[in-house]
C-alpha cells in the first residue's frame, strides 16, 4: 500500500435496517485528495440471501458531497441522515426510503451532531451545539478574531477538535424536530407583496426546513438523546452542569419531559459510574456505565453495560468489569447489541436485561463496529473491519460471519493486503500479545517498532493504514499492547498507572525480542520505532533509556504528538486538568520521574517529531519543545508540523495532510533503516 492509496480506505457506519428485514442502508466514506476532503454516500445492502441470488448487490442511493449516519425511521418510509456541504457543518436531511430527491430540513450554525427517531416515526430528537450571542458568527461582521474576550473560570475549557478549542460558550443542546410530511409541496421564502408583515425569519428554521424545539437551555452539554414514553433520554455531561469548579468525568441519564421541559436525573447523587450513552429495547433502558472511581475521574477503566430503574434511579450493572465495551449500543429482542475490545479484536454481544445475560453472537478475528438487529429471526447485520478490509458489512448467523460487501475492492485491485501474524510473548511478568507484519520478498527486512496511543486502547489485527504503508515499503512491522492496553482486563491496563516508562517499555522491548528470536528473516541491525500521543511518549522515553537495552540500537524514532511532559499539560492540554494526575501522579514530582522531556539530553538517536498546530490533546508545544531540546544537545532531528491539524490528523486529518505525514515519514526511514 503506497500513501496515496489511503483514498482507496472504505470506512462504514453502523448499518440501519428496514422494518421489512430485505435490507440495510449504511454510509459509505472515503478521503478523497481530489476534495482534499472525506466524502461518501449512503448505499443499500440486501440482506436476503434470495435477493443476492437474484441479481441485487449493494447500491449507491445518494449522491451527496458527504452523507453519513443513516437511520430508517421506524415505519420504514424515510432514511434520515446527516448531510455536509463542501464548506459547511452536517444538517439533517431526509430521504424517502424507496428513492427520490432528498431535502435539509435544519440549519444549525454548528450543524448536528446526532440524533434518533421517535417510534412513531412523527418526530426526530437531535444534539447541536448553540453559541452563545456575539460567539461565531452569530453576528454579522464579527469574526472570530474580533469576538469580545472570554471570561473564564474553572479547567474544563476547551476541546480538541472544536476549532478553536472553546466549546463553553456553545454548549451541545436537545431539540424536538417535528417530521416534514416527504408528500407536502415544499415551502418557498416570501418575497415582495406576500413578504408584507410576516415574521423576521429565524435564523434556526428557514423556508424548506423542519420545525423545531429547544428541549434544553442551559450551558450542560448533552448526548445520546433517545425518545422514552411521553419524554428524551439524553445523557448531560456533570461538570458543565454544575459549573466552572467541577472536576468530574461524569454524565448523568437525564429524562426531560417533552411538554413541561422539566428535568430529572436518573442517577443516583453519590454514583460514581458515568452513563455515556443510553437506549431504549423493549421498553428498558440501557446504559454504557464507566466507574470513575472516588476521584470521579479515575482513568484506564473499562466500559460496561448497565440497565436503568427508572423508579429507583438505579443502575445495575449486566457484565463482566474486565470486558471492555465500545461508545455504541443498539436495541435488539432481548437486549442490546455491542462491542467490546477483546485481545486485540471487537466482538459482538446480546447483553440481557439480567445479570450474566451476556452473550457472545461473535467471537472472529475481526472488529465490530456497529450492529443491527434484523427483524423477523435472530440474525445480526453489523460493519466491521476484517485483516484485508478496512470496512464491510456482514451477516452474523449462528456464530458464523458472512461479508455481503466488497466495498475494498478499489483497494484490493490496486495494492496487496499484508496480513499481521498472531505472536505472544513470555516475559518474567506475564504474557504480551501482538502481531509481526512481513513485507513480501526474502529478509532480511529493516524493522519499524510501533507503540499505539491511549494507553487505554488497542492494536488489533484488522486492517490499519499504518502497518500497511510500512509493509509496502518493504518494512517489517512489530506491534503490541503492552500493559496498559485495553482488551485483556481491568488489571492490565490499570498496571500503568504511576509506572509509565517502566512495565510498559518493558513489555514492548520484550516482545520486540520475541519477534526479533521467532523470525529469522527481520534484520535485527535495522531497526526503528514509532508512535503517538501516548505512543509518542514511550517512544521518547525508550530513546531516552538506550543504556537500559544495550542491545538494541534505534536507526532511528519518530516522536508524533507525543505526551513528553506530564506537568506542562495542565491548562494546556483539554485533558490536562485530569490525565496527568490520575496516570502518573497528584504531584509534581511524581509527575516530572514520569516525564520523557526530562530525559530529551540523554537522546543520540536521529528523530523526526510530528505534530499538529491545533492539537488540544497533545498540546503543539510538547513537540516545539523536545524539537528544540534535542537540536540543543546536538541530535540530528527534524519538526514536521502541520497547519489546520488537531489530534486526529492520523484518523480523520485532511487527506492530502494524511498523504504527506506518510511520505515523510517513508522518507525519514529510507535516510535511516
Amino acid at each position: 500500500m503506497r500513501p496515496e492509496q489511503i483514498a482507496l480506505m472504505p470506512t462504514v457506519s453502523t448499518p440501519s435496517v428496514h422494518p421489512s428485514g430485505r435490507w440495510a442502508v449504511v454510509s459509505v466514506t472515503h478521503p478523497s485528495l481530489e476534495a482534499d476532503d472525506e466524502i461518501g454516500q449512503l448505499w443499500r445492502v440486501p440482506l436476503q440471501a434470495g435477493r443476492a441470488r437474484s441479481g441485487e448487490s449493494p447500491a449507491r442511493i445518494t449522491r451527496g458531497y458527504c452523507d453519513t449516519a443513516p437511520q430508517v425511521s421506524p415505519d420504514g418510509r424515510l432514511i434520515a441522515f446527516l448531510r455536509r456541504l463542501p464548506g459547511h457543518r452536517a444538517q439533517l436531511a431526509l430521504v424517502e426510503a424507496q428513492g427520490g430527491e432528498p431535502w435539509i430540513i435544519t440549519s444549525f450554525k454548528q450543524g448536528v451532531h446526532e440524533f434518533s427517531w421517535s417510534p412513531d416515526s412523527s418526530r426526530i430528537v437531535l444534539t447541536a451545539r448553540v453559541p452563545d450571542p456575539g460567539r461565531y458568527g452569530t453576528v454579522k461582521g464579527i469574526d472570530a478574531g474580533h469576538e469580545d474576550p472570554r471570561r473564564l473560570t474553572g479547567v474544563m475549557l476547551r476541546h480538541n477538535g472544536l476549532v478553536p478549542g472553546w466549546y463553553t460558550d456553545r454548549p451541545s443542546q436537545v431539540f424536538l424536530l417535528e417530521v416534514p410530511d416527504p408528500d407536502a409541496e415544499p415551502t418557498v421564502r416570501p418575497v415582495g407583496r406576500a413578504a408584507a408583515g410576516t415574521a423576521p425569519e429565524r435564523e434556526d428554521c428557514r423556508p424548506g426546513t423542519a420545525e423545531v424545539r429547544a428541549l434544553t437551555e442551559d450551558h450542560a452539554d448533552w448526548s445520546s438523546p433517545v425518545f422514552l414514553d411521553d419524554a428524551v433520554l439524553a445523557c448531560r455531561q456533570a461538570a458543565t452542569a454544575q459549573g466552572p469548579g467541577s472536576r468530574e468525568l461524569l454524565c448523568d441519564p437525564v429524562r426531560i419531559d417533552i411538554a413541561t421541559l422539566a428535568t430529572r436525573s436518573l442517577r443516583r447523587r453519590h454514583d460514581t459510574r458515568s452513563v455515556e450513552a443510553v437506549t431504549v429495547s423493549d421498553g428498558r433502558v440501557f446504559a454504557l456505565v464507566t466507574d470513575r472511581g472516588p476521584s470521579a475521574c479515575e482513568v484506564a477503566i473499562n466500559t460496561g453495560v448497565a440497565v436503568l430503574d427508572r423508579k429507583a434511579a438505579d443502575l445495575r450493572t449486566l457484565t463482566d468489569p474486565d470486558t471492555g465495551f465500545t461508545d455504541s449500543m443498539a436495541p435488539a429482542p432481548g437486549g442490546v447489541l455491542v462491542a467490546d475490545e477483546f485481545a486485540g479484536r471487537g466482538r459482538l454481544h446480546l447483553v440481557g436485561a439480567s445479570p450474566g445475560s451476556d452473550e457472545i453472537l461473535l467471537d472472529h478475528d475481526v472488529v465490530v463496529t456497529g450492529a443491527a438487529a434484523i427483524p423477523g429471526g435472530e440474525d445480526v447485520v453489523v460493519s466491521l473491519v476484517a485483516p484485508d478490509s478496512p470496512g464491510e458489512v456482514a451477516i452474523v448467523s449462528g456464530g458464523r460471519v458472512r461479508v455481503v460487501t466488497d466495498f475494498a475492492a478499489d483497494l484490493h485491485r490496486a495494492t496487496d493486503v499484508t496480513r499481521p501474524e498472531e505472536l505472544t510473548a513470555a516475559t518474567a511478568e506475564g504474557l504480551v500479545h501482538g502481531w509481526v507484519l512481513t513485507p513480501p520478498g526474502q529478509g532480511p527486512h529493516p524493522v519499524i517498532l510501533m507503540i499505539h496511543g491511549g494507553p487505554h486502547s488497542q492494536y488489533t489485527g484488522s486492517f490499519f493504514d499504518e502497518f500497511q504503508v510500512m509493509a509496502g515499503a518493504g518494512y517489517a512491522v512489530v506491534a503490541c499492547n503492552p500493559r496498559g492496553s485495553s482488551g485483556y482486563g481491568q488489571d492490565h491496563a490499570r498496571a500503568l498507572v504511576g509506572r509509565f516508562g517502566q512495565v510498559d517499555a518493558d513489555d514492548v522491548m520484550a516482545f520486540l525480542d520475541a519477534a526479533l528470536a521467532a523470525h529469522p528473516d527481520l534484520d535485527p541491525s535495522r531497526i526503528g520505532i514509532m508512535g503517538g500521543s501516548y505512543g509518542g511518549y514511550l517512544t521518547a522515553w525508550i530513546i531516552g533509556h538506550d543504556g537500559r537495552w544495550a542491545e538494541h540500537r534505534w536507526r532511528g524514532a519518530i516522536v508524533e504528538r507525543g505526551y513528553l511532559d506530564p506537568p506542562s499539560f495542565v491548562g494546556a492540554s483539554d485533558i490536562g486538568w485530569y490525565y496527568p494526575q490520575r496516570y502518573n501522579g497528584e504531584s509534581r514530582a511524581e509527575q516530572e520521574s514520569q516525564s520523557a522531556m526530562r530525559v530529551a539530553e540523554q537522546v543520540t538517536t536521529p528523530t523526526l517529531v510530528i505534530h499538529s498546530e491545533q492539537d488540544l490533546r497533545t498540546p503543539f508545544s510538547q513537540g516545539l519543545e523536545y524539537h528544540a531540546r534535542l537540536a540543543m544537545a546536538g541530535v540530528e532531528t527534524e519538526l514536521l508540523a502541520f497547519p489546520g491539524e488537531n489530534h486526529e490528523l492520523t484518523r480523520s486529518g485532511t487527506p492530502w495532510h494524511r498523504r504527506q505525514r506518510f511520505e515523510a515519514i517513508l522518507e525519514f526511514w529510507r535516510a535511516h533503516i
